[in-house]
């Protein structure tokens, strides 16, 4: 038990999940359930498609900045591809300044001054976690982009003195084919790295309940190997010229929900920072299962994921899609089923054990139309657990259902 409080300590983030087992049966066939949208019990949700039309009333700097950090999310590394144990999802970050950087699962706030002096344009930071209370494991990847190759390696030189100067001493740690990977530990049960690469700065810090240092290093390079060839192949955008990209390509964002007269579903952050488009692999980022939905993403043909107050995929094929949906509708062992709006049968509907830390919610629905494959989410659950109807998510899922409709 010390040395599990003691590795807890080396993060600033608060990781707790359940497991995954168990699947929720559909329909086997595609488009056996006719839906009329007429009989539909949407209440005051929207059930027309609104167009993806970003305002920066406040912030502008920010907020601009953060579409490249979506674009930057999508080349960022999987920690399950360095460490499968790693089954719980923590938190996924994109930030643009030193508020939402220090939000719980992501950087600490003595990180601040080195990354903001240093002139950050954008972060995005991904933290997992193996759930073990005996034999914990923790880690966080992240990217750092900078205004200029010398601003990033002014910024890992100081990101590393910072944590040799901390309360802990610490004492530099090698990492195997990166010499000048700025790592450090504190007492061999984890290693943080900062890694100059480009305008980039690269971030791993990886920990484990015993001593392994060496172990530990291991897997940073690991990470780095993956890393730096996905940022090679990145094309940086000029602040200037972000707004000049397409905004809803295909108008997959118009087909997700806008917010609705009711106010916000489920404790969006102010920011809004994941309101956007994706490609799989930053998608993936969010999800509980990023390893086995690769796989499901890549035989369902998924190329397009767009989000705002629910997340649309764009597949291959209608039989795709239901591939997809029972893959996303998925149950941990101890999430439970909540009915389907009336009048969409097919729609699958899970009460999660916890609530999704990015999100804040607990209830959601998965649900088919076309090619594409909706996930509409709800807080309604989280006073309700002894039941299996959340009202609020049924007329959301039934107006995000109308809306697919209409899209066409």
């Amino acid at each position: 038990m010390k040395n599990t409080l003691r590795l807890t300590a080396l993060f600033a983030v608060l990781i707790v999940g359940s497991g995954c087992a168990g699947t929720i049966s559909g329909q086997a066939k595609p488009g056996t359930t006719p839906v009329d949208i007429a009989t539909l019990e949407t209440g005051a949700q929207v059930t027309e498609p609104t167009p993806f039309i970003e305002t920066f009333p406040s912030f502008t700097s920010e907020r601009i900045r953060l579409i490249e950090g979506r674009r930057l999310l999508n080349t960022l590394v999987h920690p399950n591809d360095i460490l499968p144990s790693l089954s719980e999802l923590g938190y996924t970050r994109i930030f643009a300044n030193d508020t939402a950087m220090t939000k719980t699962g992501s950087l600490p706030a003595q990180f601040t001054e080195a990354v903001f002096t240093n002139n950050l344009v954008v972060g995005v930071t991904e933290t997992r976690t193996n759930g073990s209370v005996r034999d914990l494991e923790m880690m966080l990847v992240g990217v750092l982009q900078f205004a200029t190759e010398q601003d990033a390696e002014n910024a890992a030189a100081a990101m590393y003195q910072v944590g040799l100067a901390g309360e802990r001493p610490r004492h530099p740690v090698t990492v195997p084919g990166y010499p000048a990977a700025n790592a450090s530990s504190a007492d061999d049960m984890g290693v943080n790295a900062f890694q100059q690469h480009g305008p980039f700065v690269i971030v791993n810090s990886v920990a484990k309940a015993t001593p392994d240092a060496a172990g530990l290093a291991g897997k940073i390079t690991m990470s780095m190997d993956l890393q730096i060839p996905a940022l090679d192949a990145f094309k940086v955008i000029a602040p200037d010229d972000l707004m000049d990209l397409p905004r809803d390509p295909d108008g997959i964002v118009r087909r997700t929900m806008d917010k609705s007269p009711a106010g916000d579903p489920y404790g969006m952050s102010f920011y809004q920072e994941d309101f956007g488009t994706f490609m799989p692999s930053g998608m993936l980022h969010y999800e509980r299962n990023p390893l086995e939905l690769r796989k499901v993403f890549e035989d369902t043909g998924v190329d397009l994921v767009g989000r705002r107050y629910s997340t649309v995929y764009r597949t291959r094929d209608v039989e795709s899609a239901f591939t997809l949906q029972t893959a996303l509708a998925k149950r941990g062992k101890d999430d439970g089923i909540l009915d389907p709006p009336p009048g969409i049968a097919d729609a699958q509907c899970v009460r999660l054990s916890e609530a999704d830390k990015n999100r804040n919610f607990n209830g959601f629905c998965v649900l088919v139309y076309g090619r594409y494959v909706a996930v509409v989410m709800s807080m309604g659950s989280l006073s309700k657990s002894a039941l299996q109807v959340d009202p609020t998510l049924q007329e959301r899922t039934a107006a995000q259902y109308a809306i697919l409709e209409k899209s066409e």
